[in-house]
């Protein structure tokens, strides 16, 4: 009998992202289907990519911290995955940047307002997806993609913390549990460099 530690995974790297690409396509598309290519629509899609790109984040973000504490085929899984689960984040939050150019279309250039944290974020996540393949990270050198990727990881976190924690008080049950998840993620990276120490 197998233990659940030999559990296998069969999507893997590209499957992931393309998988993504394709499930979150058809989410988006069913949103503007059912509420039209208007500004609802386009804010609900907004939304529903935001909450995707959290999740998918979060699954890179815990890879590694998740694997040294308790490892298991999942977190072999997570780990092997870390680099297509942080491209799948950014082809989410392309849908993501998709959404918010429709909004500012069918506002007629009222919303949404232009945030420099948030266009930052999007320059570091572009910067990070760029540098996960092999030819721009070796132009890159190892030092300034470390610098980079581990910046950029905890400037992430903490911009959807600080968005989700900031839209608490509109909606506790929707944002709560994002909250719990970003904050239990960061948990797990303390607890590993505790442990290492």
């Amino acid at each position: 009998m197998q233990s659940s530690n030999s559990t296998k995974f069969y999507l893997q790297k590209w499957q992931i992202v393309g998988l993504t690409a394709i499930a979150i396509g058809i989410i988006v598309s069913t949103i503007w289907i059912v509420n039209g290519i208007n500004e609802q629509g386009m804010r609900i899609a907004i939304r529903t990519t935001g909450r995707t790109s959290c999740l998918l984040f979060l699954s890179a973000f815990i890879a590694s911290s998740l694997h040294q504490l308790r490892s298991s085929s999942f977190s072999v899984w997570l780990l092997k995955n870390r680099r297509y689960l942080g491209i799948s984040m950014a082809v989410s939050h392309s849908y993501h940047a998709i959404a918010l150019l429709g909004l500012w279309f069918a506002t007629a250039g009222t919303a949404p307002q232009i945030e420099p944290l948030g266009t930052l974020g999007y320059i570091i996540l572009i910067a990070m997806t760029v540098t996960s393949f092999p030819r721009p990270a070796n132009w890159l050198g190892k030092r300034r993609w470390q610098i980079l990727h581990t910046t950029g990881m905890y400037f992430l976190w903490a911009g959807l913390l600080l968005e989700y924690s900031f839209k608490l008080s509109k909606s506790p049950f929707l944002y709560s549990p994002f909250v719990i998840l970003l904050v239990l993620a960061m948990m797990l990276r303390v607890a590993k460099r505790w442990r290492s120490n």
